[in-house]
C-alpha cells in the first residue's frame, strides 16, 4: 500500500497519496523533508535535495491538476493544481502521487514561497 503524506504550506496543510511506484517509495524513504518551493500560479515547484529512480517508461508529458510530480532532468518536486489544459507541451514528468480531491481548492488559494514540510501521515 502506497503512503499518504501531508504537504505543509505554512499553516495550510493538503493531504496526497502517493503512488505504488520506486520512484514514490524512494521518496517516501526520505519523509519527513523540507523543500523551498515558489508558486507559478499552477503549481509550487522546488528543487529536490536528491535524486530519486524512475523507469523511462514513467517519463511524460504533461500533468493532471492535482498531481505530485518528479522532473528527473532538473530535479524538482512541483504541486500541481491547475493547468491541465495545455500542459502537454511540458515534458519530464514522473507521477509520485496525487493530491487528495477534497484538498485540491485549498491548493489554489495558495501563492508565494513555502519551506514545504512533507510528512507520512501514520495510521492511515
Amino acid at each position: 500500500m502506497a503512503d499518504k503524506i501531508r504537504l505543509k504550506f505554512g499553516d495550510a496543510d493538503v493531504l496526497a497519496q502517493l503512488n505504488d511506484t520506486e520512484t514514490a517509495h524512494a521518496f517516501s524513504s526520505h519523509l519527513p523533508l523540507t523543500v523551498h518551493v515558489s508558486g507559478t500560479g499552477v503549481d509550487f515547484c522546488g528543487r529536490m535535495p536528491f535524486s530519486l529512480p524512475y523507469e523511462q517508461e514513467q517519463v511524460h508529458n504533461g500533468w493532471t491538476n492535482g498531481d505530485v510530480n518528479y522532473n528527473p532532468g532538473g530535479g524538482w518536486l512541483a504541486v500541481l493544481y491547475d493547468g491541465e489544459k495545455g500542459s502537454e507541451r511540458y515534458g519530464d514528468q514522473v507521477v509520485m502521487g496525487k493530491i487528495v480531491p477534497e484538498d485540491l481548492p485549498r491548493m489554489q488559494e495558495l501563492s508565494g514561497g513555502y519551506d514545504l514540510v512533507i510528512e507520512r501521515v501514520e495510521g492511515e
